[in-house]
């Protein structure tokens, strides 16, 4: 299974851990980095993910990052596909980086994207049927796909 995760997802674990909600998706985090490390999930890194990365201003939070997008095992760069696919999501009215990520997971073939962005999630559920990859939030991908996972 082949998922792809918004920077915001990498960046769970620095958030403000004190609000009940990010804690609890620092931790489901982990348990996606457990599963990535066994080789039960595979993830997909990209020239968008590298890009968003680089302009994270905290040395160690950027650092952090970068590791955990290096236990990747596909790397999407950025193309006319994704460029033209990023254009078109747009125009379903998601955000441009939002959009590019989107098309780079679809390029990828991501069986989901992965988002803590509910903003992200509530267009998503608007424009599904238009999409190539299934969006979700962290904690409905845990809750989704652990029996699969945890059978493996």
């Amino acid at each position: 299974m082949k998922v792809y995760l918004d920077l915001c997802v990498y960046n769970r674990p620095f958030d403000d851990q004190t609000n009940e909600s990010v804690f609890i998706e620092a931790r489901a985090f982990y348990i996606v980095i457990k599963w990535l490390e066994e080789g039960k999930i595979i993830s997909i890194h990209s020239d968008a993910l590298e890009y968003e990365n680089g302009l994270t201003l905290n040395p160690d939070r950027k650092g952090r990052v970068k590791s955990y997008l290096s236990l990747s095992k596909e790397y999407i760069k950025l193309s006319g596909f994704s460029i033209k696919r990023a254009n078109e999501i747009i125009n379903l009215g998601f955000r441009g980086m939002d959009a590019l990520h989107i098309a780079m997971a679809e390029e990828g073939k991501a069986h989901y994207f992965i988002t803590c962005d509910d903003g992200i999630i509530d267009m998503a559920e608007k424009n599904q049927e238009r999409l190539k990859v299934k969006v979700c939030s962290i904690l409905e991908f845990l809750e989704e796909v652990m029996g699969d996972v945890k059978n493996d």
